[in-house]
């Protein structure tokens, strides 16, 4: 009978503490980095495109080849601009090309210029490099007044996917520099008439509108540690408690046990 008195108190304490713990979120003792686990695929994945540089004839201009790298920034940029497309710009002495005409899969005539003369020409080199999409364009038609000092181009441009040859897009004009005074060089009229010419080319071979909006993923970081102090004193509390009332009630229920003797 003494000892169930004695260890009464000290079962309400543990009792105490249990219950304590029985009240700690499940999301406490949670594993870390599980947070991480978590993602979400909102983001819209991106074609890869290699992007050639447009055919500019060295007959046709002085500056050809400073003509055909605007026109080909001018695309790439627009391209990108797009967010829909990975790009990369193509050239002769790009390592994976490099490789493949080291090892004869591509001939000397798959390399170099032009590329938009024949569709299968870009898709045979992209494929082999493991693109999906390609674009490729042309300066069609170059005219050059010398009396209002101005030049007119026609150019094209073609977007087409790699796995099926199938041109998804072929759009083709023309569009004139300002009217130059007579110290107006032809090249800056060329490069002039280049740019207004990509910018009505490309809105139309790449318009922003018709790009799917881009969802930002959804960031899950890790979740933030709780403060288990509180639980961890009430555990102490609740074990101090029972430990104190086990000494007092020992002692208190040792006095009460049995009668005091009668006096003498």
């Amino acid at each position: 009978m003494r000892m169930d008195r004695e260890h009464k108190p000290v079962t309400r304490g543990v009792l105490l503490a249990c219950a304590a713990l029985l009240l700690v979120p499940a999301t406490v003792i949670a594993a870390p980095g599980q947070g991480d686990a978590k993602k979400t695929l909102g983001h819209v994945l991106k074609k890869t495109l290699l992007l050639f540089p447009f055919d500019v004839a060295s007959t046709m201009a002085p500056n050809a080849e400073e003509l055909s790298g605007l026109l080909t920034d001018a695309a790439g940029s627009r391209l990108i601009a797009t967010n829909s497309y990975a790009v990369t710009t193509y050239y002769r002495a790009w390592p994976p090309v490099a490789r493949l005409h080291q090892d004869q899969q591509l001939g000397e005539a798959d390399v170099i210029a032009p590329f938009a003369e024949d569709n299968r020409k870009s898709v045979k080199v992209a494929k082999l490099v493991g693109y999906e999409v390609v674009c490729i364009g042309s300066v069609d038609d170059y005219q050059y007044n010398e009396t209002d000092k101005q030049v007119t181009l026609t150019v094209s441009g073609r977007v087409i996917v790699v796995e099926t040859g199938q041109v998804l897009k072929n759009v083709t004009l023309s569009a004139s520099s300002v009217k130059g005074g007579e110290k107006s060089k032809e090249e800056e009229l060329n490069l002039d008439a280049g740019r207004q010419a990509m910018e009505k080319l490309m809105a139309q071979l790449a318009p922003l509108s018709a790009v799917p909006t881009y969802v930002e993923p959804v960031k899950v970081g890790p979740k933030k540690k709780r403060n288990t102090d509180w639980i961890w004193g009430l555990l102490a509390i609740g074990l101090g408690l029972g430990i104190g009332l086990s000494g007092g009630g020992g002692g208190g229920g040792g006095g009460v046990e049995g009668p005091p003797a009668p006096p003498r």
